[in-house]
């Protein structure tokens, strides 16, 4: 939950950034929502409307790439606090994405298409317990399913936890909301004697460790958790990955997935903007909700550079970018990193199309 220090701090960093951006122009070039303005420091001198606040994907690419360590994406995030607090916004327009209320979209996609996951073996009393993400449990049951079987075998892995992190609702700004979701996540790991949770997504991975770690609890990523090398293959067709922003400042998951892939037989072929500099995919901060046009510009600006890298995959560890991409055509197979590794072969074209089909079957 946003605390007072924390408001102050963000209002100190619009000042810092009133009176010490440069206009140096490095983050306005990195950032195509940027770009459309002259500066942080001129929005930061005439004050952030409610509609730069949901321009902004809240990928923080602003501040890897600012030499002075400035953060705008603050000044937006603080903007949407401020928006549902002075109910600018009507936060129930939200709900069909909001992972405290029941009939949000991925719930509704789950039910409407048989995915379940409480038949899954579990060992009662296990300290370790499978994260996998809404996300991909989601619209991955195969990898789920697959993942979790192989964490029993080779991690002792006793458990499944089908809950989300809740970073939609700290991006929606409902702050308020998001603290008593994640704290109640939090107490149902603490009171289960969860001593180890193996995360797939990397926004659950960064989401819950900083709130994990200081109580005992130790989080790792499936990458370190499973060697993926055995059975290397030969001939594969040359990949590009996607770096996702919640990894954007550590790189985590970007160094771990390389290795895997290479390690399977994968030659990978660098796009030339990748680690801090990786642009959104375009789904970041509910993006295409409120700027359509600016997530699809997004989206095909990346799938052009990796057309051009000489990839005939796109991979990304993070099922949202996955999806993403795949939803516009393009000469790539997008696939989750995971899809490779595990080889199995999904097609994610028509995810976003089945999920509308719900509402109006």
């Amino acid at each position: 939950m946003a605390s007072d220090n924390t408001a102050n701090k963000v209002q100190t960093e619009r000042a810092r950034i009133k009176d010490e951006c440069s206009q140096c122009g490095l983050c306005s070039n990195g950032c195509a929502f940027l770009a459309e303005y002259t500066s942080p420091a001129e929005m930061a001198a005439r004050g952030i409307s409610k509609e730069d606040a949901y321009s902004c994907s809240l990928c923080a690419k602003c501040q890897a790439l600012c030499p002075l360590g400035l953060n705008p994406m603050g000044m937006f995030q603080e903007r949407r606090v401020e928006t549902m607090q002075k109910q600018e916004l009507e936060p129930e327009e939200f709900n069909y994405f909001m992972p405290d209320c029941e009939d949000n979209v991925m719930n509704y996609y789950r039910q409407y298409y048989g995915i379940d996951y409480s038949n899954l073996e579990s060992d009662k009393g296990s300290t370790s317990y499978f994260f996998p993400g809404c996300t991909l449990m989601t619209y991955s049951p195969a990898i789920t399913r697959e993942i979790y079987n192989r964490l029993r075998l080779k991690q002792g892995c006793g458990g499944i936890l089908t809950d989300c992190c809740g970073l939609p609702l700290y991006q929606m700004g409902l702050n308020d909301r998001a603290g008593k979701f994640t704290n109640s996540l939090v107490e149902k790991i603490t009171d289960r004697g969860i001593k180890s949770l193996i995360a797939a997504c990397p926004n659950c991975y960064y989401e819950l460790k900083a709130r994990l770690q200081p109580l005992g609890v130790k989080i790792l990523t499936v990458y370190e958790a499973l060697d993926f090398s055995l059975g290397s293959q030969t001939d594969l067709p040359p990949c590009t990955v996607h770096d996702s922003c919640p990894d954007r400042m550590e790189g985590k998951f970007a160094r771990q997935t390389r290795n895997a892939l290479q390690n399977r037989g994968y030659k990978i072929v660098e796009m030339s903007n990748i680690l801090q500099h990786s642009p959104c995919c375009g789904s970041g901060g509910q993006l295409s909700h409120f700027r359509p046009d600016l997530a699809d510009k997004l989206v095909r600006d990346r799938l052009t550079e990796a057309e051009n890298s000489g990839a005939q995959i796109l991979a990304s560890y993070c099922m949202s970018c996955v999806l993403n991409f795949a939803r516009l055509e393009s000469g790539l197979k997008v696939r989750h990193v995971l899809n490779l590794l595990l080889g199995i072969d999904e097609d994610y074209t028509e995810v976003k199309k089945r999920a509308a089909e719900i509402f109006v079957s």
